[in-house]
């Protein structure tokens, strides 16, 4: 039997579906593009925060190095060796104040700046006990209780330097760890937000199918499906008809096909009106569609009072026994009949024609020896089955 596809989208519905997923798209990019601008932010804090930190680092040093040039002069006996590491001691003042104008040429924050106003005005206290130790040691003068007295003082102020420097390498790293953390956080905010679209669209996807597939369940039913009688209409009966013969003639497996016409329905209708007609057609073709058990068989109305039942891959007697059962099942159903003086309750006359379909032959023969029948039923009193074999369609 012709599968139709599952479902099938209006215009409307496709242009709605477009925009939502054209807007989540969109959604979706901004995203990506503030992931990558977070990024970059996060990546520039990061190096900006690893140059201080070794700027600081360079403070540091360039302050434990003095501390021991300054030891090592008052341990030397020689003018000379003293004037050498006089030089180093300058060359480390050189390097510590180079990297504190480098320093401050980075991206400062407010913590980093308070911390160094600290330790400018430590530094500015410990250097004349620093700058007066280096010049009493190299031109003498001073003896050696007010060198060690000066030595102390200036140790005690290089330690506040020393831990200042320490405090700011510390904050730094805290820092570095906050920038890292709140770009995880943000990154991980961005994919669960990405998630939430993608579930949006899902939803989206998921209610617009079953938008279209009932849209498309109604369409294709007023497509195939006769009004009145409920069951196919003649259109996809021809359709079903012509599949049902190739496949008959690909396996050579038997076609059968019953023609049921319902007895004296012209006096029906003169009897109950049209209104009552239409009932009586929708009744004939709900018993005779709820007497078909297998899938494959097929129900549709061909015209006025007839309806056409295919049966795929049945043999006549199989046949001839189903279409004894629907006009036993019609009369059964006790439909008042418009002719009373013939039968009490409306009947059914069937033609039913069987035959393998052949490749130079045509669906149309099997139709017309059914017809046949049919008519040959009527003819030998109505509410009957006629049948036979097509053995030559030529």
């Amino acid at each position: 039997m012709i599968q139709f596809p599952k479902f099938i989208s209006t215009r409307s519905t496709l242009f709605g579906f477009a925009a939502v997923i054209l807007l989540c798209a969109a959604i979706i990019v901004t995203l990506l593009i503030q992931i990558d601008v977070w990024s970059r932010s996060a990546f520039d804090l990061v190096k900006n925060n690893t140059q201080q930190v070794r700027l600081v680092m360079t403070m540091r040093d360039a302050v434990q190095k003095r501390e021991m040039t300054i030891q090592r002069m008052i341990n030397m006996k020689e003018v000379f060796d003293r004037d050498e590491e006089a030089t180093r001691f300058h060359h480390m003042a050189g390097v510590y104040a180079n990297a504190r104008e480098q320093l401050m040429k980075t991206m400062v924050d407010t913590t980093l700046l308070d911390n160094l106003k600290k330790l400018d005005e430590s530094v500015a206290y410990a250097q004349p006990y620093h700058n007066n130790l280096v010049e009493a040691l190299i031109f003498g003068g001073v003896d050696a209780g007010d060198i060690e007295a000066i030595f102390r003082e200036g140790r005690a102020a290089s330690t506040s330097v020393l831990f200042l420097l320490d405090r700011i390498v510390e904050n730094q790293a805290k820092t570095h760890k906050n920038v890292v953390a709140e770009y995880e956080l943000s990154r991980l905010y961005t994919l669960i937000g990405i998630a939430l679209i993608f579930c949006v669209i899902a939803v989206v996807v998921v209610v617009a199918l079953r938008t279209s597939g009932r849209q498309f369940s109604r369409v294709s039913r007023m497509t195939i499906i006769d009004d009145v009688s409920g069951t196919y209409n003649r259109r996809y009966f021809d359709m079903v008809l012509e599949e049902e013969w190739k496949r008959s003639m690909r396996e050579y497996t038997p076609l059968s096909l019953l023609m049921v016409d319902i007895d004296y329905f012209k006096a029906y209708n003169d009897s109950f009106g049209h209104q009552l007609g239409d009932i009586c057609l929708f009744t004939v073709g709900k018993v005779l569609s709820g007497q078909l058990k297998r899938t494959a068989d097929f129900t549709a109305r061909y015209g006025g009072e007839e309806f056409a039942i295919v049966l795929p891959n049945t043999s006549v007697e199989h046949a001839r026994l189903l279409a004894e059962r629907l006009r036993r099942s019609v009369e059964e159903a006790r439909i008042k009949a418009g002719k009373e003086d013939v039968s009490p309750w409306v009947t059914v006359s069937i033609g039913l024609a069987t035959t393998t379909a052949e490749f130079d032959q045509s669906s149309a023969v099997l139709v017309r020896a059914a017809d046949t029948c049919l008519y040959e039923s009527k003819r030998n009193g109505r509410n009957r089955v006629s049948d036979k074999m097509v053995d030559d369609l030529a």
